[in-house]
């Protein structure tokens, strides 16, 4: 049984809350009595969000914020740092993807996965260990992907921008660790989401987007360095990484994406 203790927190900051896994989050946090900061570009969503989560009884603020505008990023983290008395969760969430073949994608493509899933994520975490460091406590939550796990065909873009936020939340957690703050990668495989469903390829072992929510927060309840999930598809995938780059090629253009 998993011994470490169980986190609790008092004040979050949510990117990419207006859908998918960060929506779902957000509605389970603030279930538990957690004032949550909801934060993304689309104001409506956020807005429907919060009143969902102020009928159900919970505290709930929104934050409009492209993460990929560094200075509005880090600007937005400072203001609800200090309207709460200090955030003690910030989760790195926001996120956008793309499946292409490396011979069809344009600039265009690579472009904005990259400003989201690489500037728009370091400087969300960035601006939180700004404020977390001097208190001496905090948890910094960045949600990358077992598709950082190895290069997978269609997916360069994605899977290299996701790679790119596992390796800095690596680093952080070693820089940090006797700072006080822990450093969460959640790492989840295929859930049903907006940005999943006009796949065309089937999604081994696709999850509920709430089931994904629900095994995401225990491990961020718990501090673990490295939440992946589900399972199956999460062992594969740390197969695949210590395979021979040769015989990774081989198995590679037999996944089908």
């Amino acid at each position: 049984m998993y011994s470490r203790p169980v986190l609790s927190f008092q004040h979050a900051f949510i990117t990419g809350a207006s859908a998918g896994i960060g929506r779902s989050l957000a509605r389970l946090i603030a279930a538990r009595g957690t004032r949550v900061v909801l934060s993304a570009r689309r104001e409506p969503e956020l807005q429907a969000l919060a009143e969902e989560i102020r009928r159900a009884g919970g505290t709930a603020d929104v934050c409009p914020l492209d993460v990929a505008d560094v200075a509005a990023t880090q600007q937005a983290i400072a203001q609800w740092d200090k309207e709460t008395g200090g955030l003690d969760l910030v989760i790195a969430n926001a996120g956008v993807g793309i499946t292409r073949p490396a011979h069809k994608l344009a600039w265009s493509d690579i472009e904005p996965v990259l400003r989201v899933n690489v500037i728009g994520a370091f400087a969300t975490v960035h601006a939180a260990v700004q404020h977390m460091v001097p208190r001496g406590h905090g948890t910094i939550v960045g949600v990358s992907s077992l598709a950082s796990m190895r290069g997978l065909p269609n997916s360069g873009a994605y899977a290299a921008s996701k790679a790119a936020f596992a390796t800095f939340l690596e680093t952080l957690r070693a820089d940090l660790q006797r700072k006080g703050i822990t450093i969460v990668d959640v790492r989840p495989g295929f859930v049903d989401t907006a940005m999943t469903q006009p796949n065309k390829f089937k999604m081994p072992f696709l999850m509920h987007v709430d089931d994904a929510a629900k095994a995401a927060l225990r491990g961020i309840d718990r501090g673990q360095a490295v939440v992946a999930f589900p399972w199956q598809l999460a062992n594969a995938m740390s197969l695949a990484e210590g395979m021979p780059d040769r015989l990774w090629r081989t198995v590679a253009t037999k996944v089908k994406m």
